[in-house]
Parts: structure tokens; C-alpha cells; sequence
């Protein structure tokens, strides 16, 4: 079955193989079709792995539903727990992925007897002030890469008919929509205290409503949600403490319906009105984020049921403007139901297909490469350069690099000169004869070198070229490499999988250039528009890619995660010899910076008034006066230096003297 991830197009002809790369997410990030990822720790074993984390990445999603939860009987975040966390964040950001962190019943000790347990019939006990702190705990650790917080799974959801009197023994995960409310806001609270929550922390979602009709009926779950708006104290308290009434910024929902059928949009409407139209009677602003629904493969539930379903439900969710993000559930088919994307044995599913073309790039906006071979470098379309933007610069080494061969010369030594410069130093071999050789690893799916370089300021990046060569016969001049781009530095998009040669293929004196030729790989989107945008660090990922015999393969036993094909070859365990890396791009423009030089400042207004005139253009001139993407620029706080004002006025006040002498001038013409 081809995945998205296929190289879809293979054309050899005189030396020159074109390829495309159909990855799903090559546009960009799309964070609006997310995945549950499934249960990320248990046993005592973290189950996100980076190998899962990557697979998810080649559906060309962006973002996963996490569960906090406390592993193998534990009763607390003590460390064990804490590391395991550590390790799927980091597993997770490394494949480029955004995580939504859900502090569900499982994050905080306690069965429902504790969360329902209301004497006072406030909705406040010990288990509520046990998960705000749990919460600002988790949040403290992790806001630096987690910016949402879903709070609760389905507080609506129970199996005792008896629910509303027994609240105690409701099952499921109800909780009392008093002890909801009164939960959200010491959340809040908690949050707000420690200072994270605001436009650079985080953000909070009200937990994910039961929306179903199991047994035929029509639960659009808005009767337990206006039992929650219900608790005017708790919501006049907000109100009157920090100006906003409810503390989520968005409204958690899930949707369970025609089960067994087709759906339809008129269907899958009924339930969304509902829910807008109860958030308006309540004055409840918040957009709205889908964080389960799916379709089981199961029975008379076919593939071709769960695709087309899951189409419909897209087709409905991607026309609300007010619908933020969706997280389709789930990954994987599971024992307890068949709900995944690709089946238990990892094999895609149809609904595999219909989910990475809704991560599909626009036509016309695929990220492109093609990879040339030739005797000598001299032979290969373009030379080394010393002027692209990471030209010099020491990249930082990422956990889990596992460092350079030992004939590197830079093995013993990281700085040394025939090291990780090579890859930057418009050289390519200093003479060494082995500069940028990578460690060897027989290990499946494992990077041999992980890296990432500081642009220093945001750049529209254009092309990339990577280098190989070799100066044997074993196979280094092939290369396979992931690339990731950040805007921040610390969420990564997914650029691509680049392999230069189709698995198989056997590096001997037919190769195109010979076992002992130059290989370039070159990177650059097929209409022309930049690779990406307002970058700040790139991401390089390179692989093991041969055996000593020459014959390339995928990094990976088994199914290659990027592309979802399964290349018949167990792990190559022979590194490339990287020659050179340049990256090619532009300094990103600044709102405001008219004439381009990096520097919204007095020159930007005269282009303005001479070619704009806007009131929206000044306004951004305006705002961001001052600001500088050139690296290394400074002011100098030792001179005087006006009011930003009173640059305004004279900026002005110069402007209107200058367009009474034009029209002066143009009078006497």
C-alpha cells in the first residue's frame, strides 16, 4: 500500500534521478488534523517511542493528544514517572509533532469517590485541589513545549443508569458538573497564580464532551455542559477576579455517532448547533476543538466505511470556521476496539490514506528533490558554497547523536577543524579524507547524527543541498536524511525524507559517477515558494544507508515510518560520508520593514509614504519600529536616543513638510 510518503517519482536519465517528495505535511504544519496517539507510557515502559513519534510525523500530522497519566499503580509525579514524561515530550518534539496534554482521571490518585465526594455542596474537595497543583506542576515542567491543557476526558460519561443519585459509583469518568466547574477554575486559579497561563503559556481546554447515539438515541452532551454553566458562584468569582467568566479558551468535544452507517453532514450538524447554540445562550465565546471521534473496523464496519465516514466528518469540521483542531481516534487498532488508522500489525488502513491527503500540501506547493551522481565533484551541477546561511556555524549535537566514526578526526574532538565545520566550511574535505564520516549503527530507525543550527534570525528558506562522497567502494556516497524547521526553535515542522537512491539500488562501477563519485542531493519546493517561512533553526537528522556491500536501504526494519513501505532489507549499518550541507534562503522581512534591510526604522517611513500610504501599513510600521532581524545588530544605549513618540511627530511632522514642497514644486511645473 503507498503512503503519502512515497517517492512518488523516480526518472533516471543521464546521472540525474528526480524524485518528489509527497510527503503529507511539506507545506507546513497542519495542526488542525490531529491523532490520539495512544497510551504513551505504560507497564513502566515509555510506548511513544521515536520510532512511533516519527510514524505519526509521516502522516503529515503535527499534533497528538497526550494522556498524563500515572503509570503501574503509581500515586504520585514522583521521578520514575517524571523521566518517563521527560522521554515522550522529547520523543515527540523530535519528530516535529505539537502535543495537546491531557490532565485526565488518571493523572491524579483517586477514584471517583474522591472526585464526586461533595459534602458541602460547593464542588470543592481534596481532589480537586490535588489535581490543580498536579496541574500546575505538569504545566510548570512542560509549557515550555506544551501550550495547550486539555482539562478532563469526558466528565459527561457514565455506565450506572443510577448516575445523578450515586454519583459516587456512576462509572466511566462522570464527575458531579458542580465538581467540574469548581475543578476548571482552581485550575485556573492555580495556574494563573505561577504565572503560566497568558499569551506565552498556556492555554486551557474545558474537557472533551461525550457526543453519541449509542442505542439511538441523540445525546449531544449540552444537558450536562448547561448543568456546568449553572454554577453562577463559581462563574461570578472568575468573572469578578479576572475578567473573563469561564477559564477555557476552548471547548472540548467529542462525537460518537453512526456507528455501524454512513454518516452525514446534516447528521454530524445537528450535534455542532446544538453546541454553538448552547455556548451562546450562555455567553460562552470559545471555539471549539474536536479532540476524539472515529469509526471502529469491525464486524460489517468496513474500511471502506471508516474512510468514507471519516471524509464526511472532515468535510463538515474543515467548513466551521469556529472548530480550531480535530484528533482523530486513534492510531493503532487495540483489543479493546479497532478504531485505528492502520491495523494491529501497523499495516495502513484505508482511512491511513484518506488521513494523510487531509495533510496533504496544495497543489503545486510539494517539496521537490533531485539527486544527482557524478565521477568527481566537479562533475555535479553545483559546487560547495561559502556564503549559504549556516556557512561556519557550529551546529548543537541533539540527544541521542551518537557522535563520528572514530577515523573522523573530529571523533576525540568536537571542535576540531575536520569536524562538524566541514559540514558548513564551503570546503567540503579539508584533506583529511574522512571529514564527515558518521558512526556507524546497526540499530533499525536510529539517526547516526542529530543536529541542529541557529539561523540567528528568521529566514524564508529556499534550498537545501546536501553533499556526499566517498573515497572507497562501500556505499557512502548514498545519503538519507530528515529535515525538520522551527520558527522558535522549539517546535519543529516536518520538512521531509530525503533518500537520494531507491532502496535496492547497489552502488558498483555502474552506478552513475562509480562506487567512488559525488552524490548531491538538492531541496526545494516545486512551485517556487519558499521550503519554509520565518525560520530559526534548521533540524538535519542523517541515517545509516548501506551494508559494505554497496546495496542502499531504509534506515528501518520493517515499515519505514516516513514513506509507510517496507523495503524487504534489515537496517543498513554503513553511515554516508557527509561532504557539505548549504542552506540557501533570505532574510525574513519584519512587518514594517519597507525597504528590506532588516530594520524597521525612519528610512521604512519615507518608502511608506512614497509607495504606500496605508493607514494598516503605517499602523505596522508604527508598531514595529525599533525591531531588527540583522544579526548582531545593537543600539547604542550610551547615546541619547528620543521617545519613540517623538519620533513619530518628527517623522510626521517631516513627511507633511516634504509633501507641501512636492506640491509646491508640482504647482510651478
Amino acid at each position: 500500500m503507498i503512503s503519502k510518503h512515497v517517492l512518488r517519482l523516480a526518472l533516471l536519465h543521464s546521472g540525474v534521478i528526480v524524485m518528489m517528495a509527497a510527503t503529507a505535511s511539506m507545506a507546513g504544519a497542519d495542526y488542525f488534523h490531529g491523532l490520539n496517539a495512544g497510551a504513551p507510557v505504560w507497564g513502566g515502559n515509555v510506548l511513544l517511542t521515536p520510532q512511533k513519534a516519527q510514524q505519526f510525523a509521516a502522516t503529515g500530522t503535527q499534533t497528538i493528544r497526550v494522556n498524563f497519566r500515572l503509570d503501574s499503580g503509581a500515586t504520585s509525579w514522583n521521578s520514575t514517572q517524571l523521566a518517563m514524561y521527560d522521554q515522550v515530550i522529547t520523543n515527540a518534539h523530535n519528530a516535529g509533532l505539537e502535543v495537546l496534554g491531557l490532565f485526565s482521571n488518571e493523572t491524579v490518585a483517586g477514584g471517583q469517590g474522591a472526585w464526586n465526594n461533595d459534602p458541602n455542596n460547593d464542588g470543592f474537595n481534596t481532589y480537586v485541589s490535588d489535581y490543580a497543583d498536579t496541574a500546575e506542576l505538569l504545566v510548570n515542567r512542560y509549557g515550555s513545549n506544551i501550550k495547550r491543557w486539555e482539562l478532563w476526558n469526558e466528565p459527561n460519561s457514565w455506565t450506572n443508569p443510577n448516575y445523578a443519585s450515586d454519583p459516587q459509583n456512576a462509572g466511566g469518568t462522570y464527575i458531579l458538573p458542580r465538581v467540574y466547574a469548581r475543578m476548571l477554575s482552581e485550575t485556573y486559579r492555580a495556574l494563573d497564580s505561577a504565572n503560566l497561563l497568558g499569551p506565552q503559556g498556556a492555554t486551557l481546554m474545558s474537557g472533551g464532551l461525550l457526543a453519541h447515539d449509542i442505542g439511538g438515541s441523540f445525546s449531544t452532551a449540552m444537558d450536562y455542559m448547561q448543568q456546568v454553566y449553572n454554577q453562577g458562584d463559581i462563574w461570578n468569582a472568575m468573572q469578578n477576579d479576572f475578567g473573563r467568566r469561564y477559564p477555557w479558551d476552548e471547548f472540548g468535544y467529542h462525537f460518537y455517532i453512526s456507528q455501524g452507517s454512513l454518516v452525514t453532514s446534516a447528521s454530524i450538524a445537528n450535534y455542532f448547533n446544538a453546541v454553538r447554540a448552547g455556548q451562546a445562550s450562555n455567553n460562552d465565546p470559545a471555539d471549539v476543538a474536536v479532540t476524539e471521534f472515529g469509526w471502529q473496523t469491525v464486524g460489517s464496519n468496513t474500511q471502506q466505511l471508516q474512510r468514507d465516514n471519516m471524509a464526511t466528518s472532515y468535510d463538515y469540521l474543515e467548513s466551521q470556521p469556529y472548530v480550531t483542531s480535530t484528533y482523530w481516534y486513534q492510531w493503532i487498532d487495540e483489543p479493546g476496539g479497532n478504531w485505528g488508522i492502520v491495523d494491529g500489525a501497523g499495516q495502513p488502513k484505508l482511512s491511513y490514506q484518506e488521513f494523510a491527503a487531509r495533510n496533504s500540501s496544495p497543489p503545486g506547493s510539494n517539496v521537490v528533490f533531485t539527486t544527482q551522481h557524478a565521477a568527481t565533484d566537479a562533475g555535479l551541477g553545483y559546487a560547495y558554497s561559502n556564503s549559504d546561511l549556516i556557512q561556519g556555524k557550529i551546529p548543537t549535537v541533539l540527544p541521542g547523536d551518537l557522535g563520528w566514526h572514530p577515523a573522523n578526526p573530529a571523533a576525540t574532538n568536537p571542535n576540531d577543524p575536520n569536524g562538524l565545520p566541514a559540514f558548513t566550511d564551503g570546503v567540503g574535505d579539508i584533506g583529511s579524507g574522512v571529514t564527515g564520516l558518521l558512526n556507524d549503527y546497526p540499530t533499525a530507525g536510529a539517526p547516526a547524527k542529530l543536529i541542529r543550527y541557529d539561523l540567528g534570525a528568521p529566514h524564508d528558506i529556499d534550498e537545501i543541498r546536501i553533499f556526499t562522497g566517498n573515497l572507497g567502494n562501500d556505499g557512502r556516497i548514498y545519503s538519507t536524511t530528515a529535515v525538520w524547521t522551527s520558527t522558535d526553535g522549539v517546535v519543529f515542522d516536518f520538512l521531509g525524507y530525503f533518500q537520494s537512491d531507491i532502496s535496492g539500488s547497489t552502488n558498483n562501477a555502474g552506478t552513475p559517477g562509480g562506487p567512488q563519485g559525488a552524490t548531491l542531493v538538492r531541496i526545494v519546493r516545486e512551485d517556487g515558494s519558499p521550503l519554509a517561512e520565518d525560520a530559526t533553526h534548521i533540524r538535519f537528522h542523517l541515517f545509516a544507508v548501506s551494508d559494505l556491500g554497496g546495496i542502499m536501504m531504509d534506515p528501518f526494519d520493517g515499515v519505514n515510518p516516513f514513506t509507510g513501505n517496507n523495503d524487504g532489507f534489515v537496517a543498513p549499518y554503513v553511515s554516508p560520508l557527509v561532504r557539505e550541507i548549504d542552506v540557501f534562503g533570505t532574510l525574513a522581512l519584519l512587518p514594517g520593514d519597507f525597504n528590506g534591510d532588516g530594520s524597521v526604522d525612519a528610512a521604512d517611513y519615507v518608502v511608506w509614504r512614497k509607495n504606500d500610504g496605508t493607514s494598516a501599513a503605517y499602523a505596522e510600521w508604527r508598531a514595529n519600529f525599533g525591531s531588527s532581524t540583522v544579526v548582531g545588530s545593537a543600539v547604542n544605549t550610551s547615546a541619547a536616543v528620543p521617545e519613540t513618540s517623538s519620533i513619530f511627530l518628527l517623522l510626521i511632522a517631516a513627511g507633511a513638510s516634504m509633501t507641501r514642497t512636492n506640491a509646491r514644486m508640482s504647482r510651478r511645473s
